[in-house]
């Protein structure tokens, strides 16, 4: 069982090969990363060790950080970590102080003397230290502090370098289908069902109105999605629209996120709920009337269904 480590002081682990770096939403490019982190692990006879940080630096150092929206909650990033069979999670507060420390005192202080370290993996568009170091200056450290290191170069998905910011680039555009092939999952979201206006009812497709806990993470563009629901202990099929409601409060509506789910007549409020999106299907739209965004929800409900079908979300 993989052990989350928080405070240094004490730590120990037997011949760590470490890793770090961000890690936001452990796409396809962190898990390649990490099978090399385990299997050279294995070489030295030692522990996997992945060393992170939070909150992210943009955060912490950038005046006004509003704009950043990440992939993966610091619990999320640490359960999918986890989940890829490494030995040990550092996760390091990042602070402006940690910011200024050069890429040398940051391996003699942290890597070496507080977790041992005796290999680093280090990703091709990795930086560390204030002002960085590059692969002539570590070489050279590594030397002198004797622990080795190599470079892992990046994975490729259907031509691309996954990397977090193209996932978030794709997600901010609406893009979840292909932003899923570089994460190696579909993309969700989780919050807690809130009371709505129960204006979908009326239109023949109830909604659940959900509030994201949350405001770091991502949310995607607005639109229409198919998108498979987690409610209870069960997954479902379902269509969600995110936006402003258009045809029903004029273009000045609130951004909100309701979500029809198939086959799921209940009522629930205050309960936690994940939606994983699969794809979208069409941007928000403002209809003439109600009438025609009745019509339109009813060629949505068929066509996310098919979509649903060839993802294996529904049967």
């Amino acid at each position: 069982m993989v052990k989350l480590i928080s405070n240094l002081k004490g730590f120990y682990a037997n011949n760590p090969v470490v890793a770090m770096g961000m890690f936001d939403g452990v796409h396809q490019g962190h898990k390649a990363l990490l099978t090399r982190l385990i299997e050279k692990a294995r070489e030295f006879n030692g522990d996997s060790v992945v060393l992170t940080f939070w909150p992210h630096p943009r955060l912490v150092l950038e005046q006004d950080p509003k704009e950043l929206k990440l992939l993966s909650t610091i619990e999320e990033k640490t359960l999918l970590l986890s989940e890829t069979g490494i030995d040990k999670i550092v996760v390091l507060p990042f602070t402006k102080e940690l910011s200024l420390l050069p890429a040398e005192a940051f391996i003699r202080q942290y890597l070496l003397d507080k977790i041992g370290m005796r290999h680093l993996i280090v990703g091709y568009n990795h930086r560390f230290g204030h002002g960085g170091i590059d692969k002539s200056q570590l070489r050279t450290l590594s030397e002198e502090l004797h622990f080795s290191f190599d470079f892992f170069g990046p994975a490729v998905i259907d031509g691309v370098k996954p990397s977090s910011t193209i996932i978030r680039k794709m997600i901010g555009d609406g893009d979840v289908w292909e932003a899923s092939k570089l994460l190696g999952r579909f993309y969700g979201l989780k919050g807690r069902i809130g009371r709505g206006r129960k204006l979908g009812r009326e239109l023949g497709f109830p909604t659940a109105n959900i509030e994201i806990g949350d405001t770091i993470k991502l949310i995607p563009h607005d639109g229409v999605y198919a998108c498979r629901v987690h409610l209870l202990g069960k997954n479902y099929g379902g269509m969600i629209n995110i936006g402003g409601r258009p045809t029903i409060d004029g273009l000045s509506g609130e951004k909100s996120l309701e979500v029809h789910i198939f086959d799921f007549a209940r009522e629930v409020y205050a309960e936690e709920i994940t939606v994983e999106f699969i794809k979208r299907t069409r941007p928000e739209i403002k209809f003439p009337n109600i009438n025609a965004l009745k019509e339109r929800l009813k060629k949505d409900e068929v066509e996310v269904k098919e979509i649903l079908k060839k993802a294996g979300v529904i049967h």
